[in-house]
């Protein structure tokens, strides 16, 4: 840790003062008295306290606590020396009040191959011209960089051998209320371990990038309430064996600091992407033309599936639909890989580039059915991670960067000039598109239903609080009967930003209809 580096100057003066303060009244309190008629000191009676278990623990118990406690300070200690500290700079220089000030930040990443080759979040290093790797033992070594800007995952080439590292596990066996653990450089304090629990897997969030603006997909996400900040980017999430389970990158947070709700890349989608970079340099998928989704319990029961990737759209012009996949197709299987979600989906195209040819089998009427596809190149993506897809006329394409409110990718020099843009335009926050043959069977909507068939709902926007799911029929906002997904469109046009709306919709389940309605305020 550089004692001199800016961002510790006004909090360290803070907590050192705190700390005489401190010191000086609990100096104050044991001086004790002195003698009138003599000058000797006389100290004052402590009595000490004998320990007692913890809620009449019996002694096996507290010696399994001791033994978990043991055993948590035991992976710190074998998991820090190979976990680094990153700074990160460009040449580049701003001008405040006459000084000249230096851009650049710092972060975190772990060993991945002895041979120097280092794991961490793009956003850490992605587009810095000076990268430094800070070792365990206080070596420091110049970083070459290899990204995955899409993905969030970078991995940095330094010129060492015989490094310790951390090994991978197998993120698909990670269940919520797993231990996790977080090492890396929060606010560059090196070497912080912090012990928190898995909250949930496979969440999946569109996330903007502080030093462009653009979105990010992270398609597959261990939620923690493993206490991450600024600076822990890139740093490993641990299980009790000391795996890593995943990547720490993103934080929820009103604050900017935790609030106990942080956001890991998972192991195996990291672990391919890093393995890829360091093999060809870059990632490039092959592009089907499919916008997958993870299957519900309900959808999966529905359609006769286990599990799959469910097919929430796909454009007309691509190769899926040229072949003759469909909205509300399970794709189960890509060649001999089997497809359990979307992830594995998508990850799926990263070993089988553009110009492969491979079979898709999917699930549709309870029935197997295999297609032969060509992947092609996928299409520029221009900041929205979905545009290459036709939603279908008056389709409520609403993906702000705004809904993501509170989201932190942990920038190290705050930017203004890269925070989007506000508007007084409400988002809904949902995908949405009209009632047909394929929703109708999907979503067990009856013949006769009219409204706009909710496809895809963003986390923590107005729609999730109202209670939108996917597969949800809209038929009515602030009283204005809602017929497509145009009209819906339209509505939407109407309502600013603060005001209050009630929102009328049909969910449909078993034979069973209900009808919700509840006030939404945007």
């Amino acid at each position: 840790m550089n004692p001199m580096n800016p961002i510790f100057k006004g909090p360290l003066v803070w907590i050192l003062g705190a700390g005489v303060l401190i010191g000086a009244g609990a100096t104050a309190s044991v001086m004790g008295t002195k003698n009138r008629s003599t000058t000797a000191y006389i100290p004052p009676t402590v009595s000490v306290a004998a320990p007692r278990p913890i809620g009449q623990m019996t002694t096996e118990n507290l010696d399994l606590i001791r033994t978990l406690d043991e055993s948590f300070a035991n992976l710190a200690e074998a998991a820090r020396p190979a976990v680094v500290h990153i700074r990160v700079q460009n040449s580049g220089s701003r001008s405040i009040d006459g000084m000249r000030q230096v851009i650049g930040g710092e972060g975190s990443g772990f060993i991945f191959r002895p041979d120097g080759y280092i794991v961490t979040n793009d956003h850490v290093v992605g587009g810095f011209e000076k990268v430094t790797v800070i070792l365990y033992d206080g070596r420091e070594f110049p970083g070459k960089v290899v990204r995955a800007e899409d993905s969030d995952i970078a991995i940095v080439k330094i010129e060492a051998s015989s490094l310790p590292t951390l090994q991978f596990a197998d993120s698909s066996r990670v269940r919520s209320g797993q231990f996790a653990i977080a090492v890396g450089a929060p606010y560059g304090l090196e070497n912080t371990v912090t012990v928190g629990h898995v909250s949930a897997t496979q969440r999946e969030n569109q996330i903007p990038d502080p030093n462009t603006g653009k979105l990010r997909l992270y398609a597959d996400l261990i939620q923690t309430d493993t206490s991450i900040n600024v600076g822990n980017s890139g740093g490993p999430l641990l299980n009790i064996d000391g795996q890593v389970i995943g990547i720490n990158s993103a934080i929820f947070s009103p604050t900017g600091t935790s609030a106990g709700i942080g956001f890991a890349i998972s192991s195996n989608h990291a672990r391919l992407l890093a393995e890829t970079l360091i093999e060809n340099g870059k990632i490039v998928r092959g592009f089907l033309g499919i916008l997958p989704q993870n299957l519900k319990i309900s959808q999966a029961k529905a359609l006769g599936v286990e599990k799959g990737a469910f097919v929430a759209d796909l454009p007309n012009d691509g190769p899926a639909a040229m072949a003759g996949i469909k909205k509300g197709d399970v794709v189960v299987k890509i060649n001999s890989l089997p497809i359990d979600s979307q992830v594995d989906l998508r990850n799926a195209m990263i070993k089988y580039g553009p110009g492969s040819k491979v079979e898709v089998e999917i699930v549709r009427d309870r029935q197997v059915k295999t297609f032969t596809i060509t992947a092609k190149e996928p299409p520029i993506v221009q900041n929205n991670p979905l545009p290459q897809f036709n939603r279908g006329q008056g389709n409520d394409q609403e993906l702000d960067p705004e809904d993501f409110h509170g989201f932190e990718d942990f920038p190290r020099v705050p930017s203004p000039d890269t925070v989007p843009n506000q508007s007084d335009n409400a988002r809904l926050g949902v995908e949405v598109g009209n009632v047909d043959a394929t929703s109708q069977k999907t979503f067990n909507i009856p013949n006769g239903v009219k409204g706009a068939v909710v496809s895809s709902v963003l986390p923590r926007s107005v729609a999730a609080n109202a209670g939108l799911e996917i597969g949800d029929v809209v038929t009515e906002l602030g009283g204005q009967p809602i017929e497509n997904a145009e009209a819906l469109a339209q509505a939407m046009k109407k309502v600013k930003r603060g005001e209050t709306r009630s929102i009328k919709y049909l969910r449909f389940s078993d034979g069973s209809r209900v009808v919700m309605e509840r006030e939404a305020r945007f």
